[in-house]
């Protein structure tokens, strides 16, 4: 919340530029309510581990999709960099096989860890253990989170880390 606030108070500074990430950050602040809502299975207002892996996805959802409106080049930058990586053919543009390498490589690097025989795919046992790495990395940030460690995260602990939830890089000020 003291994130958010100051964000806020620093936005107002004249000659102070607030960067497309804090624009979004205050954006999607605004719609936490609306998001845990969303997600709060049990109506008890606040977030449980199970309700936030749910809460997690669509804030980071939102983030992008506020910071995509908000600075558009973010997108262009990314669509320059695949076509630069993946335009094999060096035409200036990617065909369907360039784009199916792109989803491939995308897919391996994805599964790269877990995919212990190096097969190039998932059997049962690195889908779970995928699965469960998954479940660790979404409780850790939980525990981050919960301020009060009382297993439950109300709406002003998901303001606070915010952030972190979205994967909102925020670049700190320089004096």
């Amino acid at each position: 919340m003291i994130l958010i606030l100051t964000l806020l108070a620093l936005s107002s500074v004249e000659g102070l530029q607030v960067t497309p990430s804090e624009t979004a950050l205050q954006k999607l602040t605004a719609k936490v309510p609306e998001l845990i809502k969303a997600v709060d299975k049990d109506a008890d207002g606040a977030l449980n581990a199970v309700e936030f892996r749910a809460f997690a996805v669509a804030a980071e959802d939102a983030g992008k999709r506020l910071l995509a409106e908000l600075d558009p080049s973010i997108a262009k930058k990314k669509a320059e960099k695949d076509l630069e990586k993946h335009d094999a053919n060096k035409d200036g543009a990617l065909d369907a096989a360039e784009k199916a390498a792109m989803a491939e490589a995308k897919r391996l690097k994805d599964i790269k860890d877990f995919d212990w025989d190096e097969d190039g795919k998932l059997d049962e046992r690195e889908k779970q253990a995928m699965a469960w790495a998954a479940e660790g990395k979404s409780l850790g940030l939980f525990r981050s989170v919960d301020a009060n460690a009382d297993g439950r995260l109300a709406a002003a602990e998901a303001v606070a880390g915010l952030a972190a939830i979205a994967d909102l890089k925020i670049k700190k000020a320089k004096p």
